[in-house]
């Protein structure tokens, strides 16, 4: 069994680049030549599985065709399977990804069925999403750099049909719901990773998610940050929404909180971000350019932790506890949060803006103004984020409407700060008051409010206030 296992992966080897061969020579577009080779080659799992197992000898081969491809990609001997784009040894990561799992395999005997449908969502999920893509080029837009809409969607049909048939084939306890989720996944990975690491990251990311499916339940609980989160870091770097500093403390708090709240934790995570974006998009209808705010619409990593630290302590205090209360208080102060987003987002909107405070009308965007519109917005806002508890059944609709509340009056407490302690500054050729220290190119003088009191200080505090607000108010209540 051994040695026919042997021969009969190094034949279809050779019979994959002959084909492969063939097709380059008549004429076929090596871009066509080394997908045919990436899709056909994920059946040499198959062949050695069967004959082989979970043995050093599957290691072996893996590790001798890693050797011969990588040798062949230096040296440019098979250039019917080497990149057109770019020097990413594509192949060569492909037999690592391999000889990774079968390692693990040699300990882990039970992730052998989980790494052929890494190999197999690798093979034919990114191949042909390769080939769709590049075959389809008119009515199909980009998704993610390079990346297309009708190219993606091959490679989630095919990655999860991969792991459907897996599971009636081999009858492993894989709900339908869960070879989606891989699908999900295998897409996600393909599209975050870079210089044709992809072959790696989705063999073993999937192998791995799939291992967890089947011999651990509770990953059910945090199946959805595991799957999303490779989507969500796409949507924000081609989308400019937080810095590259910024995206990596987001991920700093989104791992976490899901990992202590799971996939309420994250949902709710998620729901104040696009939320959040949705927000400035509309914001941006008003086209007028923003001259009061100093930050922009990208956020940096003050601006994360300004809006994430509380809601990270609150669950953190929840895991030290288990006191349902701290829950209330981090759905609190994410709902704070979105409520003043709202209310800044929508705000511009408004003919007269109030310095309720300070009693005087104010202008549009500047912190501590009010307006119907904004105050409205905020309350519906502090509604929306506080249904994702219920929704989780958290809490009932009355313990829903108390974080709703405890949100609205946080947003309320961040006008108030605004008002009459967040620095400002006048322009001294303009005149115009801002939260900027340089106007029209030149210095602001102070003209309220102390200097470290800027508008992460107020976010950071009416976020805190919301959520010990609405602890207090569930655990009297």
């Amino acid at each position: 069994m051994i040695i026919k296992g042997y021969i009969f992966s190094i034949l279809y080897a050779l019979v994959c680049l002959a084909l492969a061969f063939v097709a380059y020579k008549l004429g076929l577009p090596k871009k066509y030549s080394r997908k045919m080779v990436h899709i056909l080659v994920g059946a040499e799992w198959i062949i050695l599985s069967y004959y082989m197992g979970a043995s050093y000898h599957f290691l072996a081969v893996c590790l001798l065709f890693l050797v011969i491809l990588a040798v062949a990609h230096f040296k440019n001997l098979m250039p019917m399977i080497s990149s057109e784009s770019d020097n990413a040894p594509g192949t060569v990561y492909y037999a690592v990804a391999m000889s990774l799992m079968a390692v693990i395999c040699l300990f882990v005997e039970e992730m052998m069925y989980p790494f052929g449908i890494g190999v197999f969502c690798t093979s034919v999920g990114d191949g042909f999403a390769g080939i769709v893509g590049q075959l389809v080029k008119k009515h199909n837009p980009k998704v993610y750099k390079n990346k297309s809409l009708l190219g993606t969607l091959p490679n989630f049909a095919c990655s999860s049909l991969v792991a459907i048939i897996f599971k009636e084939a081999f009858d492993l306890n894989l709900a339908i719901w869960q070879c989606f989720a891989i699908g999900v996944l295998a897409v996600g990975l393909e599209l975050i990773t870079a210089f044709g690491l992809d072959n790696i990251s989705i063999t073993v990311g999937v192998s791995l998610l799939a291992y967890a499916f089947i011999n651990y339940p509770v990953i059910n609980e945090y199946f959805v940050p595991i799957i999303v989160t490779p989507l969500i870091i796409a949507v924000v770097l081609e989308k400019k929404v937080l810095t590259k500093i910024g995206l990596l403390f987001a991920m700093v708090l989104d791992a976490v909180i899901s990992l202590i709240l799971g996939n309420f934790g994250f949902v709710m995570l998620c729901a104040f971000l696009f939320g959040s974006v949705i927000i400035d998009k509309i914001k941006h209808l008003k086209k007028k350019e923003d001259t009061i705010t100093k930050k922009g619409d990208c956020r940096d990593a003050i601006q994360v932790m300004a809006n994430g630290l509380v809601p990270m302590m609150m669950a953190l205090l929840y895991s030290g506890t288990g006191h349902v209360a701290f829950i209330i208080g981090y759905v609190a102060a994410l709902a704070e949060a979105f409520a003043d987003t709202a209310a800044s987002g929508f705000g511009v909107f408004a003919s007269k803006v109030y310095d309720v405070f300070k009693m005087k009308e104010t202008k549009p965007g500047l912190s501590g103004g009010m307006s119907i519109v904004g105050t409205v917005s905020s309350l519906c806002a502090a509604v929306a984020i506080s249904t994702i508890a219920l929704a989780f059944d958290i809490v009932n609709i009355k313990f829903m409407l108390i974080i709703a509340g405890a949100a609205f009056l946080g947003a309320v407490f961040d006008s108030m700060l605004g008002s009459l302690l967040q620095v400002k500054f006048k322009c001294k050729t303009c005149g115009e008051i801002t939260e900027r220290e340089i106007h029209c190119k030149k210095p602001t003088v102070k003209c309220a409010g102390f200097y470290f009191f800027d508008n992460d200080v107020v976010n950071f505090f009416s976020g805190f206030f919301a959520a010990i607000l609405g602890t207090v108010l569930y655990a009297v209540l």
